[in-house]
């Protein structure tokens, strides 16, 4: 049976697709949570690695992955980031270029729409929403048609799992630059649930309100997760979380860490559906109606 894990990895993001043909991961955040999590579900290999974005929160795992003697990794799709000057980025991308040329993995340095039926491996239909072609070709730095700046989180890669329903939305960093490209080239995106961009956090420079109910509007999940952990109350914003719970009627919220300003707004509120802190959380997706499971089982 497909399932998809959002996994604890603190300040930072990683899911796991477990499919009928194969393991898909979206994103490796930092620390040893990912690979604890591969290791205890007895998985080695890693089929298909997709990168949101080259943000550290959301690559920092990835060496760990590369250099373990227990984990393959057969394919790694990414988008290039000219402007990203950190040495976390620099020595990955020279470590995958490294494996590459060592026929140890297959790189694909462009994470967009033409892959839609490349990336499946098994039930599950992996789809890129965005970035389109012509935004990964620009690339952080330069600006769309519009004239409105790209950077780093403006490309992050959207990803929706698709089995008999649109079931997750994986959207990693994108702001709103982003979604404002998303709304201009893709009509539908709704999805079950959905991993809300940046933790929760701030859009970039845009209204937090305003970028909030657009994205809420467009997927229209019935759950919505927050990444986040071991933070000093910052993420989720306080303003997401109102306008979440504000625009989604009925709509579960809930935290893979520990957040004040969550733990806040759940105490003050009687529905129990919104949850802090709740550790991994998995999804069958043959299970009807969907529902949301807590811990690795």
């Amino acid at each position: 049976m497909p399932t998809l894990y959002i996994l604890a990895v603190g300040q930072g993001s990683s899911s796991v697709l477990v499919d009928t043909k194969g393991v898909t991961i979206i994103d490796a955040g930092p620390g040893s949570a990912l690979l604890e999590f591969l290791r205890d579900k007895h998985i080695p290999v890693i089929d298909v690695l997709i990168l949101t974005h080259s943000d550290k929160d959301h690559v920092g795992g990835v060496m760990a992955l590369l250099t373990s003697k227990k984990v393959e990794v057969k394919n790694v799709y990414l988008n290039t980031d000219s402007i990203k000057g950190t040495k976390t980025w620099d020595d990955l991308a020279v470590s995958l270029l490294d494996y590459q040329e060592r026929s140890k993995i297959n790189l694909e340095p462009s994470v967009s729409p033409h892959l839609n039926g490349k990336l499946n491996r098994g039930e599950v239909t992996v789809e890129i929403l965005a970035p389109n072609q012509y935004i990964a070709l620009k690339g952080p730095g330069s600006k769309d048609r519009k004239g409105r700046t790209l950077t780093s989180n403006s490309v992050s890669a959207v990803v929706r799992l698709v089995h008999k329903q649109p079931v997750a939305i994986l959207p990693g960093d994108l702001d709103e630059v982003g979604l404002e490209n998303l709304l201009d080239h893709c009509k539908d995106a709704n999805a079950w649930l959905m991993v809300f961009p940046h933790h929760g956090g701030a859009p970039g420079s845009g209204d937090v309100v305003t970028f909030t109910n657009k994205f809420c509007s467009c997927v229209q999940p019935e759950v919505v997760v927050f990444s986040v952990g071991g933070n000093t109350g910052s993420f989720p914003n306080p303003k997401v979380i109102e306008t979440v719970d504000a625009t989604l009627d009925g709509v579960r919220m809930l935290t893979t860490g520990s957040s004040k300003t969550f733990a806040a707004y759940v105490g003050g509120k009687s529905n129990c559906a919104h949850r802090d802190c709740v550790g991994n959380i998995s999804v069958l997706m043959d299970k009807e109606p969907l529902e949301v499971q807590f811990g690795s089982a």
